[in-house]
């Protein structure tokens, strides 16, 4: 789930355009202006995959197509593509905004040498911060690559021949609901620790179950295993959940309340969202009792 902007279309003669998949459970909203030319905000339930680039046109205020509704529309068989993707973004379009880092300077970082999401993240700074626009860096890395001829494969790891998306889509499916069931089928070996954490994801995104059961806890990761990240020291951060950026003063003074019991350092994310640094691992589950308590 992703929303950006004015997604409630609270802006004086807004229009808004929604669709809606029931079977896949897949609902999706834009706001455009009175107009029609601008892009507003958005809200995208069970398929947020254009979220990036509804972002970056929604921050450069790029014109839309004639019809806006296809942008969140599918495309049907022999129709010209939507006007999404990093292609469409201007080199000024800012990717991650913790560092300001721009599409063109990871551009150059890429005709540099750096090919890798690792060699990006130490030339640009991109993706070090929040880490919100990881994927819309890597997918301006790999715009770049092929744009200089160089063949990109989508391949999630070894053990997997597929992209992201189209694990996703053979999860759903063939309603595989463990990763036993799914490297069996489709993939081979017995996994790393690339592919765990990502089919991990895909199938609580599809089937909502517990992370910690017997069948799912080997393909978490630490973040997952204890719901907080791991710093480089060792401490965790707390990530409280807040929709869209939206809290209530309640919210707000429960969360200073908590950190000051803990002695926890807050930062406001670029995702909208308040961590809290510095925890240890026996206080995490006090921690999130606490918030629990607060409706977080």
């Amino acid at each position: 789930m992703a929303s950006f902007g004015d997604a409630q279309g609270r802006t004086p003669g807004a229009q808004s355009y929604q669709w809606t998949h029931g079977p896949e459970q897949i609902y999706k909203k834009i706001v455009v202006s009175a107009d029609g030319k601008t892009l507003l905000g958005g809200v995208l339930v069970g398929d947020a995959a254009d979220y990036a680039t509804l972002l970056q046109m929604m921050l450069n205020g790029m014109a839309l197509p004639g019809q806006p509704e296809s942008l969140i529309l599918p495309a049907l068989a022999g129709s010209a593509p939507k006007a999404l993707g990093v292609a469409a973004l201007p080199d000024s379009a800012q990717i991650c905004s913790c560092h300001n880092v721009s599409k063109a300077d990871i551009c150059q970082a890429v005709s540099a040498g750096a090919t890798e999401m690792g060699a990006i993240k130490q030339c640009t700074k991109a993706a070090t911060g929040c880490g919100g626009c990881s994927a819309l860096v890597k997918q301006v890395m790999e715009f770049q690559l092929a744009a200089q001829g160089v063949e990109v494969k989508k391949d999630i790891c070894e053990h997997f021949a597929y992209s992201r998306q189209e694990i996703y889509h053979l999860v759903r499916v063939n309603r595989i609901h463990t990763f036993e069931q799914l490297i069996s089928r489709y993939g081979r070996g017995h996994g790393c620790e690339i592919c765990k954490p990502l089919v991990g994801s895909v199938l609580a995104s599809c089937w909502n179950e517990y992370l910690l059961k017997p069948a799912h806890l080997p393909l978490q990761d630490t973040n997952d295993r204890y719901f907080a990240n791991i710093q480089k020291d060792g401490s965790y951060s707390v990530v409280p959940r807040m929709a869209a950026g939206e809290v209530t003063p309640d919210g707000l003074i429960a969360i200073g309340e908590i950190a000051k019991r803990y002695q926890l350092y807050s930062k406001i994310t670029g995702g909208q969202r308040i961590d809290l640094f510095g925890a240890r691992l026996e206080q995490l589950p006090d921690i999130w009792r606490d918030l629990g308590c607060r409706r977080f």
